[in-house]
């Protein structure tokens, strides 16, 4: 059972359709904007990528058409590959030539477009600690709790067999040097009805969990649920009502509208973004422009290059050049990552 649970872990951390993408329309406060193609909120993701759901919905709920750029499971990536060689993890958003490698920074990102998003860390000390629950012990307890022939069949319906077998191999090379906690299964299910009796107990009085609208909070603590559900489509009735209902509401956001870029197009992304380079903050012993190596700290630890271009309590940025000479800029958080002077 350790095995698969340590296999499932990345599988779960997603029908575009046809327009002209020489613009796209987003909509800020109900008003629809013209946007160039350079500023289209873009998603590299997979279907059953929970963190990728979680972003989706962040794109439903702020009423943006996106790029859809659907990747494997697991590596090779050749369309991520090409813009930031090393990192593996999904999804990735791309803004431009900015690539947001969390699913936080990301949804910061935007929410600096849409009135209808707001900023992730302006959660309150009590939210963040259940954010913080929800997406680090709560989402490992629901891969611990699943069953083996649960996990199986999940993995065979999404990959098939021979797919299945490859990502099992992948995963457990993945895992090697992975620092999460493992938990038992009767442990995991504890986790688990403890965090949702506490969910139970916020949606007395509010239909979401910080209010009358959906926040950031609810995406966060939705997306563990929604992958239980994935593994196991039974799951979900065994909620309290309140809690299946507050999950229906968030379902009810939907994604929003995507269009499918290529990757000429994704590129042409980067080419034409005319905005400054970054300039922040550089923190600690490091140098602006050092070159510097950004790896996560608990599991998929393959290290990303590049040279430092920010770096303050908040987030590291650094800059990468591509092959054909432009230049990229991948944002990564500095809390779960390390940054290590080469």
């Amino acid at each position: 059972m350790d095995c698969l649970v340590d296999c499932l872990v990345d599988c779960l951390i997603d029908s575009p359709f046809s327009v002209s993408i020489g613009q796209t329309i987003w909509k800020r406060g109900g008003l629809a904007l013209a946007k160039p193609l350079s500023q289209t909120p873009t998603l590299y993701h997979y279907l059953a990528s929970p963190y990728s759901e979680k972003l989706r919905l962040a794109l439903g709920m702020a009423g943006m058409q996106w790029g859809s750029v659907i990747v494997s499971s697991q590596p090779p990536r050749p369309i991520v590959d090409f813009f930031l060689m090393g990192y593996r993890r999904i999804p990735v958003l791309q803004l431009g030539a900015h690539f947001y490698c969390d699913s936080k920074l990301a949804f910061d990102a935007l929410a600096q477009y849409s009135d209808r998003l707001t900023w992730g860390g302006r959660l309150s000390a009590s939210q963040e600690l259940l954010r913080q629950r929800a997406e680090e012990r709560v989402f490992f307890a629901v891969i611990a709790a699943a069953s083996s022939i649960s996990v199986l069949r999940f993995l065979a319906r999404d990959l098939g067999l021979l797919g299945t077998l490859r990502f099992l191999q992948d995963r457990a090379q993945m895992m090697k040097d992975a620092t999460i906690e493992k938990m038992s299964p009767s442990t995991a299910a504890g986790v688990i009805e403890d965090f949702v009796g506490h969910l139970e107990s916020l949606l007395r009085f509010e239909d979401f969990l910080v209010g009358e609208r959906a926040s950031y909070l609810d995406l966060c603590c939705y997306h563990p649920l929604w992958m239980a559900s994935l593994i196991n489509r039974q799951a979900i009735l065994s909620l309290p009502p309140l809690v299946q209902a507050w999950m229906q509401r968030i379902a009810a956001l939907g994604h929003g509208a995507s269009i499918s870029l290529s990757q000429d197009q994704l590129h042409d992304m980067v080419i034409t973004d005319t905005a400054p380079d970054p300039v922040g903050e550089i923190s600690g012993s490091f140098a602006p422009g050092e070159l510097v190596s950004v790896a996560p700290v608990d599991y998929a630890r393959n290290r990303t290059v590049g040279h430092l271009a920010v770096m303050d309590s908040h987030q590291c940025v650094i800059k990468r050049g591509l092959q054909s000479g432009e230049a990229v800029f991948l944002h990564f958080p500095i809390a779960g990552f390390e940054v290590s002077s080469l």
